[in-house]
């Protein structure tokens, strides 16, 4: 029903009619899972546009969807969008690109919170182009060394079935273990079972390190909790989670972000060529800080970190 209702829609406003071809836009977005990161991405393309103009209800048709974190859903989003015949396609994670990319090698494609294009064979096709959340993992492991210089060993939980996670923890394996220290992986295939890999971690490590996972983010709160209870700090590259109750982030602006994307979406609209909006890179990192998290899970935050955050919580 919801299916048959886009196309009533795209009747209704007649954005393929002739007199509006000039006028009406079709942006249709796809998003993995429900995410708070994710969802600020969304809604800061939403406003951009408006802001550039392009105005749900007067110029431009808005049509989101959600995969609710599964891989196979998101294979059928794609196709949905994909035969609506939009102006652009939106999406939001790796999956959700890749699937999309798989789907129309026609149809413009921008992408948001995708780590690394490359790893995720996105790079080549005509019709994709996007914005990455790269956090280099250099940076990622002094953040923990900053909250604990003599750390040890550093658990990372992730998806092993989304790529870029693979190449993140790689990266952060790599670099590890110049500095001596021992990375220790957990992997999950869904969301439920995020407490229970995060357990597996209890007194084998000493700071649990988190990619930019949407599995395993989406779990957040059950990895907080774990954290606290066994004085376990948890870090991460998505300022979103220390919001959520992990101690601190290195990570994109997701609003700034979205904004950016909006720019794209612009662009494309308005027909420049995607041969002219190549894939980029987040401009500006931020880090934030947690103090009453870090209490909680036991360690201090010296002054000078707090001086050198962007926020502070």
């Amino acid at each position: 029903m919801k299916f048959f209702f886009y196309w009533f829609l795209i009747a209704l406003f007649g954005w393929r009619n002739e007199s509006f071809a000039q006028e009406k836009y079709l942006v249709a977005v796809g998003q993995i899972v429900e995410h708070p990161a994710l969802d600020v991405l969304r809604e800061s393309l939403k406003q951009g546009l408006e802001e550039k103009g392009f105005v749900e209800g007067k110029n431009l048709i808005w049509i989101y969807e959600n995969a609710q974190g599964n891989p196979t859903t998101a294979v059928q989003i794609a196709h949905k969008l994909t035969s609506l015949d939009p102006t652009v396609i939106v999406t939001f994670s790796t999956p959700m690109t890749q699937a999309a990319a798989a789907a129309t090698t026609i149809i413009p494609i921008v992408f948001g919170a995708v780590s690394d294009p490359v790893a995720a064979k996105l790079t080549g096709h005509n019709n994709v182009t996007g914005l990455t959340d790269f956090v280099p993992p250099q940076q990622q492991i002094d953040l923990v060394k900053a909250f604990i210089p003599d750390i040890k060993t550093i658990g990372v939980i992730f998806n092993s079935g989304e790529a870029n996670s693979q190449k993140q923890v790689q990266g952060i394996k790599d670099i590890a273990e110049q500095q001596n220290i021992k990375i220790v992986e957990v992997t999950v295939s869904k969301s439920s079972e995020v407490s229970t890999a995060t357990k597996t971690l209890v007194g084998k490590v000493n700071a649990i390190l988190l990619p930019t996972d949407n599995t395993v983010i989406s779990a957040l709160e059950s990895i907080i909790k774990i954290g606290i209870h066994n004085k376990i700090p948890i870090f991460g590259s998505d300022t979103d989670i220390v919001r959520r109750g992990a101690v601190a982030a290195y990570g994109v602006n997701w609003r700034e972000s979205g904004l950016a994307l909006a720019e794209m979406v612009r662009q494309i609209l308005q027909g420049t060529s995607l041969k002219e909006i190549p894939i980029q890179n987040p401009q500006q990192l931020v880090f934030h800080i947690n103090l009453r998290a870090a209490e909680k899970m036991g360690i201090h935050v010296p002054k000078s970190l707090e001086k050198k955050a962007d926020l502070v919580l």
